[in-house]
């Protein structure tokens, strides 16, 4: 019976927690914490989150350098690494080094050899200009208390003629409306290529020209 309250109490917790961070977050912009981690894994997360579905909307090809911007524990990134094979190359940048560090725990029992991780800040990444054929963000942009200086990033780092892929799923305490998403990314120099998906969830897919 005591183990029975414990657990009861532990559960309690946790979603205590859970409603304190998505009301906190919303209010500053704060990223997912590792703690919660297990709320973006696992089949469910895969089904809510559509994640073959965002895959297919990437257009990803074999020989492509691809950047996730937030990746978190890898849910898209892992099986992103694999289809830009052979000869592509997968790079992560998340905020927080435990997200980076479940990251490469996930890479590599799956067996993903082509993927390089970043600690960084996405209005500051670490990279070259002009070296990613594809840049994208799911769920994130919202967490980035400066939405225009990453975008910004992204067009730097992206060559001429690259892609940027933004994901927004309706739930999510920092989702961005279409009109927002677009304009953000006209302010950063991007073309509107293409939206698909409805109001619950939707990609809008951009070029650098």
């Amino acid at each position: 019976m005591v183990y029975v309250y414990w657990i009861v109490a532990a559960l309690a917790a946790l979603v205590v927690f859970s409603i304190g961070w998505r009301v906190t977050s919303r209010r500053w912009s704060l990223p997912c914490p590792s703690l919660l981690s297990w709320c973006v894994e696992g089949p469910i997360a895969d089904w809510f989150a559509g994640t073959n579905t965002t895959l297919e909307r990437l257009r990803l090809k074999p020989g492509q350098t691809i950047l996730e911007v937030g990746p978190g524990p890898g849910r898209l990134l892992v099986p992103a690494s694999f289809r830009v094979l052979p000869g592509g190359r997968a790079i992560g940048v998340d905020i927080q080094f435990k997200m980076i560090e479940l990251l490469k725990r996930r890479a590599a029992k799956s067996g993903v050899t082509n993927l390089t991780t970043l600690v960084g800040d996405a209005t500051a990444l670490k990279l070259p200009g002009e070296s990613v054929d594809l840049a994208y963000l799911c769920t994130v942009l919202g967490e980035i208390p400066d939405r225009a200086a990453a975008l910004a990033e992204c067009y730097r780092v992206l060559k001429p003629g690259g892609a940027l892929s933004i994901t927004e799923i309706m739930g999510d305490p920092h989702y961005q409306t279409r009109a927002k998403v677009e304009r953000l990314a006209k302010q950063a120099g991007f073309e509107p290529k293409l939206i698909e998906g409805g109001f619950r969830s939707y990609t809008a897919s951009f070029r650098k020209p």
